[in-house]
């Protein structure tokens, strides 16, 4: 059975479960409570000793790094998100890249500077968070471009890069990113969020982290 360690606000741990729901997976996902530092504990410390989300345990296979995760589960399953043809596959890859280096890094900075650092007691890093607005507003055209070439993000055909892209994308509403602008981002996310894959997950990261930052507060508050 393969075990999913992560955090629903995690887009590292969402990417990993969209790839365990597309391909059909039977698994089991267990909600890490970063809050509570249980990636700090010697249990989940024996899983990853890195003591980072995400993480696997694939009967008694550990594993850490959310896109050598996924592209461990494509190819352990011979699935086409991760293809065979060594010039497809270096496609995917290059995208997967792009999504992970510089999207989701982006764009965690703005999630960060305007949540995240607050759970921790951090001081606001206003210079990180006007970098994140600065190379998103540089990113998204690129991905508009290449979607208005090609129905997926590496080509005709779905793979890993849609999922770690629309996973990188997934925070776009919770910071108050306009993807308006990019009609063919918003027709190939709205595709996808449509999906089982994607609604097995939740209905958005939005709907989400609203439940929880509620639940947060309510519990704060009592």
């Amino acid at each position: 059975m393969l075990h999913i360690y992560g955090s629903s606000l995690s887009s590292p741990t969402n990417k990993v479960r969209y790839t365990a729901n597309y391909l059909q997976i039977p698994h089991e996902y267990h909600p890490v409570n970063l809050g509570a530092g249980e990636h700090r504990k010697p249990e989940f410390l024996k899983i990853n000793p890195i003591g980072k989300i995400p993480a696997i345990d694939d009967d008694g296979f550990k594993l850490a790094e959310s896109n050598a995760i996924i592209r461990y589960l494509a190819d352990k399953h011979q699935s086409p998100l991760y293809p065979r043809d060594l010039q497809q596959r270096a496609l995917v890859d290059q995208w997967i890249d792009y999504a992970s280096v510089h999207v989701m890094v982006a764009l965690g900075k703005i999630m960060y500077n305007t949540y995240f650092y607050k759970f921790g007691g951090a001081a606001l890093d206003e210079r990180s968070l006007q970098d994140g607005k600065h190379f998103i507003g540089i990113c998204l055209p690129i991905v508009e471009q290449q979607l208005s070439q090609s129905t997926y993000i590496a080509g005709e055909k779905i793979s890993l890069a849609d999922l770690v892209m629309l996973a990188a994308l997934d925070v776009s509403e919770t910071v108050n990113i306009d993807l308006s602008v990019y009609p063919h981002i918003v027709a190939w996310r709205k595709k996808l969020m449509s999906e089982k894959f994607y609604t097995d997950c939740h209905e958005s990261y939005t709907v989400a982290f609203n439940k929880i930052m509620a639940a947060r507060a309510q519990k704060v508050s009592t």
